[in-house]
């Protein structure tokens, strides 16, 4: 009896490190990109337009999902603390929140793009800095109030699941259908449509400069062909990379039993903030200059990369002995 209530615990405490470990692997680094996307954006003088302001919004909405995670969900996950867990639908109504921002900006992030390709006499007009502000505050607003109806008034609240090992819906029937169109239906047609447009500009921005070039006499180069390549690969890997999360949540996770992979799965749209960090620092090389003049930060992040690899390696090694029970799905 006292060996199986000693392996149970060992199991319990190798879980806790396990998800733990993975969590504050994937947002930490997270937090950091997109820190760094604000911090380069806020120094950039062509992101001091409309597209940088909206820009800056979304590496705040990111930043912030990753800290929810690293400062909450982290300490949860480590030890089962009643007060944390009593109150966490609160985080998770403002988890929900910003992701719901989050989706909204990545549209009006593509209405621009696609209004500045379009109908450019108007872009101007439609996307002053001051009409630009007034739109990601109506945003900001918006998406509180509709959140705090949904996920907290009605009281289908989006708390900590220790099941999962992080934020889920209440399981009742009424919260599960009303979850299935607010949630999953709404934001489905929001990065869907979001894709569509991206890519649709995307297509037309480099047909539009072929033209003019060909019109010119003068051959693409190959600098420019990669510039264009880059918006598009960009602007895939947001489009899919949102979708997947969502995806996921709702369609794969119900299909895994096994704790390590229902914890990506179902935490797969958040983790989605902390990887989009990455995708809009690389794919914007005004930033990487920006960065070569503060030679501390890039040394800062050389140590925690450093660091991190030496941690998954020892994590990896560690669980090939320890770990007490084997995938499946």
């Amino acid at each position: 009896l006292e060996t199986c209530s000693f392996h149970n615990v060992s199991a319990t405490d190798s879980r806790r490190n396990h998800f733990s470990g993975i969590q504050s692997h994937i947002t930490t680094p997270g937090t950091i990109t997109n820190i760094l996307v604000f911090m380069s954006a806020q120094r950039m003088s062509s992101m001091n337009s409309s597209f940088g302001i909206i820009t800056k919004n979304q590496a705040v909405c990111n930043t912030i999902m990753c800290l929810i995670f690293l400062l909450y969900v982290f300490p949860m996950q480590l030890s089962d603390v009643a007060f944390l867990i009593k109150y966490s639908h609160f985080l998770g109504l403002a988890a929900m929140s910003i992701y719901e921002i989050s989706n909204l900006l990545h549209l009006l992030i593509a209405l621009n793009r696609f209004c500045a390709i379009f109908i450019p006499s108007h872009y101007e007009k439609i996307f002053s800095k001051f009409g630009t502000n007034i739109m990601i505050q109506v945003i900001w607003v918006v998406a509180l109030i509709m959140c705090s109806i949904f996920y907290e008034f009605i009281g289908c609240y989006f708390s900590y699941d220790d099941i999962s090992w992080t934020f889920g819906f209440l399981g009742t029937e009424k919260c599960t259908r009303l979850t299935w169109y607010t949630d999953f239906a709404l934001n489905t047609v929001l990065i869907v449509l979001t894709l569509f447009i991206n890519l649709l500009t995307a297509f037309k921005a480099g047909r539009n400069s072929r033209l003019l070039m060909n019109a010119a006499g003068i051959k693409m180069s190959q600098r420019q062909k990669q510039r264009e390549l880059g918006f598009i690969k960009q602007t895939f890997f947001q489009g899919i990379s949102m979708f997947a999360g969502q995806f996921t949540y709702y369609l794969i996770a119900p299909l895994f039993s096994n704790p390590i992979l229902l914890f990506l799965i179902s935490s797969l749209w958040a983790f989605m903030h902390a990887v989009e960090g990455g995708i809009i620092f690389i794919s914007n090389k005004g930033m990487h200059e920006v960065l070569k003049k503060g030679k501390s930060m890039v040394r800062v992040l050389k140590e925690y990369k450093f660091t991190f690899f030496q941690n998954q390696r020892l994590l990896f090694s560690c669980q090939i002995d320890t770990y007490p029970y084997s995938i499946h799905t």
